[in-house]
């Protein structure tokens, strides 16, 4: 089977749907497969996501010119500059910057199509609500290819984001099956997408990156990480709330940051304000399993107080290393985080996150329970072993034109825990 992953482009360090679609390919490479990603736009050379794949032997292919993608960078710059400068302009502006950056990709749909009929591709796989998404999934299904959009996410959240879905949506009825990434998420698709009566759990699969291997822990600290893009949405201002609540009732807290973004600046003027700033630091951006695993393995806490979340492959690669969460309870969060794994609590409550840092911080035993609840959740639900045989029948369904089968007669039953929400036909 020749499975086709595809993107409108990869969007930096740190995106969830460039890790979600890197790690697929790559798995799906060493189990012996035939896989190939294709991009809309070319990535730079030093892509940390080209760099992983090429160096594992995937091809990744581009259709549009790097003159493309130099004008869509530069429009980008422009427009946060703008609606920074003019925040009630926002919609205004993104509305009209999508219709923009649809016009340009629409002129590469011929291009898509004729390159996909010459792949011999089996299946296409979609990721991400953009236009470039809209131009593959068209072209796939204009080559006749069954194709599956996966959405990383939740439709139409934030409502920021929404004119980008009013247009996306069109295109859903050519897809052959729609994925969301836990039961949850499906439910919230089956809501909110127009035209998804067919929907399948597909899972992240993260890489196991303590690989039979667990350093221990040499400070004495108790060191709380955070990984993401710093931006409002991802709260790390609501976490350093909860810091500085906990630093004052707990000695010896430590916190860690790997990421970048907006509210860097913001971020280290009011830890400073809060007395907290020697107790804070920066780690930068982490790019492949190795610095994202030099970096889990410094936690004794891993916390994400999103306000709004699909399902975030940090909370995931620190699972994997058997580290215990304290998250925000929005999106898919809830379907990955339980009371086995970690401490759920309500979106925006810094108080509540402190709480839980400090129960946590204070009990050893608690903190070693549930990192082996997470460790043993994540072998279960979103190791390779468990994800690569419901994602390859997934495909083998797809591209043989079989309607999915009741839980008790199909054949992913059993496969993975989720497989029982695989498919809803309405």
């Amino acid at each position: 089977m020749k499975i086709m992953l595809c993107k409108g482009q990869f969007l930096g360090p740190m995106s969830g749907a460039d890790e979600t679609l890197v790690n697929y390919a790559i798995q799906l490479h060493k189990a012996g497969h035939l896989v190939s990603v294709l991009l809309l736009y070319p990535c730079l050379p030093q892509d940390e996501y080209f760099v992983r794949l090429r160096e594992t032997g995937i091809p990744v292919r581009s259709v549009a010119s790097n003159s493309s993608r130099t004008v869509l960078g530069s429009g980008r710059k422009i427009a946060r500059l703008l609606m920074k400068a003019f925040p009630s302009a926002q919609y205004f502006l993104r509305t009209n910057g999508q219709r923009l950056a649809t016009k340009i990709a629409s002129r590469y749909r011929e291009q898509c199509r004729d390159f996909l009929d010459q792949s011999c591709a089996n299946i296409v796989h979609v990721l991400t609500p953009d236009p470039g998404g809209m131009v593959l999934i068209s072209a796939a299904h204009d080559a006749g290819i069954p194709v599956m959009y996966q959405e990383v996410g939740i439709p139409y959240h934030p409502p920021i984001y929404a004119s980008y879905y009013e247009q996306f949506t069109t295109v859903l009825p050519l897809c052959t099956e729609v994925a969301a990434l836990s039961p949850v998420l499906v439910e919230l698709c089956r809501e909110r997408l127009p035209y998804s009566n067919k929907l399948s759990v597909l899972p992240i699969m993260t890489e196991d990156l303590r690989n039979g291997h667990v350093s221990p822990r040499k400070s004495t600290d108790i060191t709380i990480g955070f990984a993401a893009r710093m931006e409002h949405l991802k709260g790390p201002m609501i976490l350093l709330e909860a810091f500085a609540i906990a630093s004052r009732r707990c000695e010896g807290l430590r916190l860690i940051i790997a990421g970048a973004g907006a509210l860097e600046r913001e971020f280290t003027e009011r830890a400073y304000a809060l007395g907290v700033a020697s107790h804070c630091e920066f780690a930068g951006v982490y790019a492949g399993p190795g610095e994202r695993r030099s970096f889990m393995e410094r936690l004794d806490i891993f916390a994400l107080p999103s306000i709004t979340e699909g399902t975030p492959n940090s909370v995931i690669e620190a699972m994997a290393l058997g580290l215990p969460i304290v998250a925000s309870d929005v999106g898919g969060i809830p379907d990955v985080v339980t009371a086995e794994t970690g401490i759920l609590i309500q979106t925006k409550d810094s108080g509540a996150m402190a709480e839980a840092i400090i129960r946590l911080a204070r009990d050893p035993q608690l903190r070693k329970r549930l990192g082996e609840g997470a460790r043993k959740r994540y072998e279960q639900l979103f190791s390779p072993e468990a994800v690569l045989p419901l994602l390859l029948d997934t495909y083998q369904r797809l591209a043989a034109g079989e309607l999915p089968k009741s839980p008790a007669s199909s054949k992913s039953f059993g496969i993975h825990p989720w497989a029982h929400a695989e498919v809803v036909w309405i």
